[in-house]
């Protein structure tokens, strides 16, 4: 059997170009319902993705399993590695934080990045444009400061943007007005919690596009997800890394810039004088349009204006 520290959905990312289209089926299922489906048997696997058993079977052979029992195994492993908590995990007796660990660093953002599929970003990005749309984030007990962070980039850059309250019942007041044309986007790594999984559920129930941001293993909402980031979180550290999160945020805001930069710009503006106007007594209110701040992004405006349009 293959090396058991090869992540399934990485297996399936290399083999991927190999297999025929009801194979590719399977995949697209597998990786949509991860991991529960993988846990059913054979029959029930290849009926619910409308294939053949022998299909699922060849389908784990191009994976590298021996079989499906060896498939199954590897499955539960990796489940069992994604419950893992700071607790559990051992502990390194020695690492060199300026050279060992700051390049395991560099590779969680270069493995995170390597796997992102450009035309998943320009559909993302597509959507978070349309301002027609609000866009609705939340962030886990660990990930709500990368959560944070896209919120930041979003509220500059169109209106409509919101963060889904962390007290449910709260949450619940805003997922009962949300509907079609609404973007609902989720934090979920491993310890992953159970109220951001069923808030994917009742998003995607209620017609929401579904963003996840999720781990190598793949939290549940990837179920029920339309688009999925998947970063890489581990590394000798027993605390996991959000550097490979904060590299998707990082890579979306960037695309996002270079898409609505003539309307970012005249935005951006506006926000800086009504800042200097808040902060400062002996300012009247912005109203003139002319009005040109004198803050300290002022230079940053005039850099940018003889930016190539994309």
């Amino acid at each position: 059997m293959s090396d058991p520290q090869i992540l399934i959905a990485d297996r399936i990312s290399a083999a991927m170009s190999s297999m025929t289209t009801s194979e590719k089926r399977v995949a697209r299922v597998l990786l949509a319902r991860y991991p529960a489906i993988g846990l059913e048997s054979v029959t029930a696997f290849a009926e619910q993705a409308e294939v053949s058993a022998p299909t699922v079977l060849r389908f784990i052979t191009k994976l590298g399993f021996g079989g499906y029992p060896d498939f199954r195994r590897a499955l539960r492993e990796e489940i069992d590695d994604s419950r893992k908590f700071p607790l559990t995990r051992p502990r390194p007796t020695k690492i060199d934080v300026g050279s060992d660990f700051g390049n395991e660093l560099l590779e969680v953002v270069r493995a995170t990045l390597g796997e992102i599929e450009p035309a998943v970003v320009d559909e993302v990005i597509e959507l978070l444009a349309d301002d027609r749309r609000s866009v609705n984030v939340l962030g886990g007990d660990l990930t709500k400061t990368v959560a944070g962070h896209l919120l930041y980039h979003l509220r500059k850059m169109r209106r409509a943007v919101f963060q889904l309250p962390a007290v449910n019942q709260e949450r619940a007041d805003r997922l009962i007005d949300l509907g079609k044309k609404d973007i609902v986007i989720l934090f979920d790594v491993r310890r992953y919690q159970d109220d951001v999984v069923t808030t994917a559920r009742i998003a995607s129930q209620r017609g929401c596009t579904v963003i996840l941001f999720t781990d190598q293993w793949m939290s549940e909402a990837a179920e029920v997800a339309t688009h999925v980031f998947r970063a890489k979180v581990e590394t000798s550290s027993p605390w996991d890394s959000l550097l490979g999160l904060a590299a998707i945020v990082e890579t979306l805001a960037l695309a996002l810039d270079r898409r609505l930069w003539s309307v970012v710009r005249p935005r951006l503006e506006a926000v800086e004088r009504y800042k200097i106007n808040l902060t400062s007594r002996n300012k009247s209110p912005a109203g003139d349009k002319d009005q040109r701040s004198d803050g300290p992004d002022t230079a940053v405006f005039e850099s940018r204006s003889k930016k190539p349009a994309v």
